[in-house]
């Protein structure tokens, strides 16, 4: 690879470089840019780098009311820039994303537009049209809801995309439409009826509580009982590599939780919970048969009240928002509250964190 180094050496220290460095090496010689697009290079890249995880953290001001997305440059979160979006999505008022592996999944709910993005190596691709053979008219009320992450077997990134209208005029709502897109592929595929039809009567919940794990996204779930708008919770896992959907009860079906990882078991966190006049803030962890859930532990937090609590950092502590709108790292052990300089405006689901480590995953631009 180089004359004055033996090439495993050179690997080793090319490694552990950021992506902006080695997209600046690209053109150092052909065999450094062939190493770069190695997919073995690249895999071994990202395992490094999650291993300095940061903090993605999207959140409405206080000030002038602008979304603004910010990344912490060290585990500290103490210091942060902002990342610039692409342009389509710099302009919009509020944007739904996911993270895995470095790689974004951008989502403008108000015009059905999505895209992928790596921030480290800055390309960015529209996804085709989803579902074009559906033409809405003027007075149809269009939800949509995601899913994102690594199908393992085919190494392969998907979006699944769950579409919803309604007619405001008749309020009459359609079936909900069912569609994965494939970043191999570059296309998409809709489900067919049979395949879905248990789910009909199911409503999907927002994106911002629902998790990816060992390549199955999860979201919550729930459907009306009865004429009181009463309504049962479950849990709607997704296979990214079967492609299937399955349906998996709920430790607390009377309401919704936060799915987010834990100790590589997907887990809930249950933030809904009073017990005297106190949120309970337990979690539960699904067992290795995928059908039940198990409480690992329950976490008093007594210093400052909590609207929302987003997951573990490290060393033990919390990543959790207050009631009046900030973020706050809170470590179990000592009993501490950190306020994190991130402060939301106070009332509305309005803060969005995602973990996040720099990838060279190409998104097939090209």
């Amino acid at each position: 690879m180089d004359g004055s180094w033996p090439s495993d050496i050179l690997t080793e220290i090319l490694l552990k470089l950021p992506v902006k460095s080695i997209i600046r090496f690209k053109c150092v010689a052909q065999t450094w840019c062939h190493l770069f697009r190695n997919p073995r290079f690249i895999s071994q890249h990202l395992s490094i780098s999650k291993k300095n995880k940061r903090l993605v953290v999207y959140h409405l001001t206080g000030n002038n009311d602008n979304f603004v997305m910010r990344l912490f440059v060290h585990q500290a979160l103490v210091f942060y820039h902002d990342l610039h979006l692409p342009s389509h999505f710099a302009s919009i008022d509020f944007l739904e994303f996911y993270v895995d592996n470095g790689l974004f999944c951008l989502h403008d709910p108000q015009n059905s537009v999505l895209a992928l993005w790596n921030p480290a190596t800055r390309e960015f691709k529209i996804l085709p049209e989803c579902n074009q053979n559906i033409r809405p008219n003027e007075s149809t009320y269009f939800v949509g809801t995601l899913g994102f992450g690594l199908d393992p077997l085919s190494n392969d990134y998907k979006v699944v995309y769950i579409q919803k209208y309604l007619d405001s005029q008749t309020d009459i709502e359609e079936p909900a439409h069912y569609a994965i897109y494939s970043m191999s592929s570059g296309s998409w595929r809709e489900f067919k009826d049979e395949d879905v039809e248990f789910l009909r009567d199911y409503e999907v919940c927002g994106n911002n509580n629902n998790a990816c794990l060992n390549g199955v996204y999860y979201w919550h779930t729930y459907k009306y009982i009865n004429s009181s708008f009463n309504f049962v919770f479950k849990v709607l896992a997704f296979d990214l590599s079967t492609e299937v959907f399955q349906l998996i009860d709920s430790p607390f079906p009377e309401r919704c939780g936060h799915l987010l990882p834990l100790h590589d078991r997907i887990a809930i966190w249950d933030t809904d919970s009073v017990v005297d006049m106190e949120i309970s803030n337990e979690v539960w962890v699904l067992n290795d048969d995928g059908r039940h859930w198990a409480k690992v532990l329950k976490i008093e937090i007594a210093v400052l009240q909590v609207h929302k609590m987003f997951g573990f950092w490290k060393n033990g502590k919390v990543l959790v928002e207050s009631v009046t709108g900030q973020l706050v790292l809170y470590d179990l052990e000592k009993e501490e509250a950190k306020e994190v300089c991130i402060h939301n405006r106070e009332g509305g689901n309005l803060l969005f964190v995602h973990t996040y480590e720099e990838s060279l995953i190409a998104i097939g631009n090209e």
